[in-house]
């Protein structure tokens, strides 16, 4: 029986950049590793983790993570400020989503629940 998603991994080209926009503009924070690959980890305020591989980027096929954000306004607001394209939140469902890319290219939607 799966009791939730604890973290997912992505391919980005660096590291630094990654680490620096996912922290920035999602606040999630910098975890130790239990092991010395080469990544950073980043956990989000509930425990779910993204763990960011320095690696080959895949191209962009529709494939993308989802960030669940409390005001998506805001945070699109934040990431237009920043000269990030971000699309505008559209509904889907009772909810709202945006799509932007992160600094490697993969694609990551915004999400507002209702």
């Amino acid at each position: 029986m799966t009791l939730g998603v604890h973290h997912v991994a992505i391919n980005v080209d660096n590291l630094e950049d990654a680490v620096d926009f996912y922290s920035r503009y999602f606040a999630l924070r910098e975890v130790t590793k239990p092991n010395d690959r080469a990544g950073a980890w980043l956990q989000s305020l509930d425990g779910t983790e993204i763990h960011l591989r320095q690696a080959t980027v895949p191209e962009d096929n529709g494939q993308h993570l989802a960030l669940l954000v409390e005001d998506i306004e805001e945070t699109c607001n934040l990431l237009t400020d920043a000269g990030i394209t971000v699309t505008s939140p559209k509904p889907i469902g009772s909810s709202l989503q945006s799509f932007l890319h992160d600094p490697a290219g993969n694609r990551l939607e915004i999400h507002q629940t209702a």
